[in-house]
């Protein structure tokens, strides 16, 4: 079975996927926003912040380096609110760490969003669990975990996304304002949206349009097992066309890129 990969194309095309889940969802994440400022905007912040950055790369070259940038920079330049802003960051982080491949694989995918977790903490003065930043946190864990047990990149984004629901769902034990709202945090939701929207677009499954109803798709099954952070041997190419080493970003795991 051939290794799994995906190159500037696909990662352009599972963006733009993933935005319009989004916006399906915005109504139903403004819904849950009571945290840090009770203002209903949440979905919309995102929706904005992620349909910019895929706006972006429609333009761009096909090649993943260009459209990492392109992503980077669209988030960046389109970022609205605290989430849109953290969301910017994360994609930034992501951007950076696939820098330079032609191709990412399951490690290099797990890599990335380490990263991107690594990033979006660093952009906050005073990080607060219990919000997207541990979703991000707990969906590079479990990406990881799988990458490092041979999964592949499908396998290895399904376990991103599995660990970015559960985490959603324990955001109110770990904040109370969201217990006591009886809501999950709405930035952490909206983060999981965007992971299924990418899933599925690689699925070959379609996203659809329109507005998804406010309540249909309840976040449940609340698990407190936590995907422990891994470390592992690179295998393939660890360089980067220029010859210099792996980035630094991504802590929590190494990666090897495809080159093709």
């Amino acid at each position: 079975m051939p290794e799994e990969t995906v190159g500037g194309v696909e990662v352009r095309d599972a963006l733009m996927a993933a935005a319009e889940w989004l916006d399906r969802h915005r109504a139903a994440i403004d819904a849950l926003n009571v945290f840090p400022v009770p203002d209903g905007d949440t979905g919309l912040n995102m929706s904005l912040t992620l349909r910019a950055a895929a706006d972006e790369t429609a333009t761009s070259p096909g090649r993943l380096p260009e459209v990492a940038a392109a992503m980077a920079r669209g988030a960046l330049m389109g970022a609205r609110g605290n989430s849109g802003v953290i969301l910017a960051q994360l994609l930034r982080g992501i951007a950076r760490a696939i820098d330079g491949y032609d191709r990412i694989d399951a490690r290099a995918l797990a890599a990335a969003l380490s990263a991107g977790a690594d990033a979006a903490y660093s952009a906050v003065e005073k990080p607060v669990e219990g919000t997207i930043l541990t979703v991000a946190r707990r969906a590079s864990d479990a990406a990881c975990n799988a990458a490092s047990q041979s999964a592949g990149l499908i396998a290895t984004l399904e376990a991103a996304h599995e660990a970015a629901r559960v985490a959603a769902a324990e955001t109110p034990e770990l904040l109370p304002i969201l217990k006591q709202a009886g809501v999950v945090d709405s930035g952490g939701e909206g983060l999981r949206v965007l992971l299924e929207g990418i899933l599925l677009n690689l699925k070959g499954q379609p996203v659809g349009s329109g507005s998804i109803p406010i309540g249909m798709r309840p976040t449940s099954t609340i698990f407190t097992a936590i995907a422990p952070k891994c470390s592992f041997a690179a295998t393939g190419s660890t360089r980067t066309p220029s010859g210099t080493s792996l980035p630094p970003w991504g802590r929590a795991c190494s990666s090897s890129a495809t080159l093709r």
